[in-house]
């Protein structure tokens, strides 16, 4: 009786490690066209822009010489520098006023709308249905010298003349942003402030917390997962983003973006404009990773 109940036994864990396998496989073959989606089209690319960027330009042509000029250049050439340094001023900039604006609009949606929270939705997502090229176009509509903006201002008395900062400058790249990334901004703050129960804020002003300290220490820091998401967001996109200040920005002040553009596509310097992009990439995996590990530290995981 003792070598049949072994026998099944042991079939038993044969078959159900079969079945886990075949799990496995299933998942495996799942996730292989998303595999493949970013093997060819992100981490091929990466690698042969990495190459790239050690080579040199002669006469307009690629030389494969091994060297570290390009990446010397991008640390030494005070015009690159000061892209970046204006890039990422302008990020940190939309970053903040997106969050200014976002909460208030994500906290009514998630705890006030009622049955318009739906509506509200869609009107918040309804601008990426649009082009971004026709969203930056309409904004030049708006801020240029005969633009609605300027018009109206003078038409209430406000202005004597147009205003010639709101277009062509870093003004009007930074609001182009800012309408562009508020959306991504405000979906995952909505998320994190709709799943905080109003049974907690209930029970921090029975115990006699006023409005303002039942926000700083129940609603804020229940809804820092989304506004770290939503920064990340918003500064990586506006980090790199190369339309909205190529139509608004004039060209008066680049941003790193168009530099790599520049390199690219007039100097025809495909190694400098490969060392400025795989630094800008080192600097967007640096923020995620640090992001990663603050949700890591928050979600009590071991690092």
């Amino acid at each position: 009786m003792t070598a049949p109940a072994t026998t099944d036994h042991s079939n038993g864990l044969r078959a159900e490690g079969h079945a886990e396998r075949r799990r496995k496989l299933r998942a495996a073959a799942g996730l292989l066209p998303l595999i493949l989606w970013q093997l060819i089209f992100f981490v091929i690319p990466v690698i042969l822009l990495l190459v790239i960027s050690f080579w040199r330009t002669r006469s307009y042509r690629m030389v494969p010489d091994f060297t570290f000029a390009n990446y010397v250049a991008v640390f030494t050439n005070g015009a690159i520098w000061r892209a970046l340094l204006l890039s990422v001023q302008t990020a940190l900039f939309v970053t903040v006023a997106c969050a200014l604006l976002a909460f208030p609009i994500a906290y009514f949606i998630a705890k006030k709308a009622g049955r318009l929270k739906g509506l509200l939705l869609i009107a918040v997502i309804a601008p990426f249905w649009i082009s971004i090229v026709m969203r930056v176009a309409a904004w030049r509509l708006l801020l240029g010298e005969n633009g609605v903006v300027n018009q109206a201002l003078i038409s209430i008395g406000l202005i004597e003349y147009p205003l010639g900062f709101l277009l062509y400058s870093p003004v009007a790249t930074s609001i182009g942003l800012i309408y562009a990334y508020l959306p991504l901004y405000v979906l995952p703050l909505y998320a994190s402030i709709d799943a905080i129960e109003d049974n907690w804020i209930a029970a921090a002003k029975d115990l006699n917390a006023g409005p303002l300290r039942a926000f700083w220490e129940v609603t804020l820091p229940l809804s820092l997962p989304g506004l770290i998401v939503g920064a990340v967001f918003c500064f990586i996109f506006g980090l790199g983003e190369f339309v909205t200040p190529a139509l608004l920005g004039g060209g008066k002040q680049l941003m790193v973006s168009q530099i790599i553009q520049d390199q690219f596509q007039r100097r025809l310097d495909w190694p400098a404009g490969a060392a400025i992009a795989i630094v800008l990439l080192l600097i967007v995996f640096l923020l995620l990773a640090l992001s990663m590990r603050w949700f890591r530290k928050a979600s009590g995981e071991k690092l």
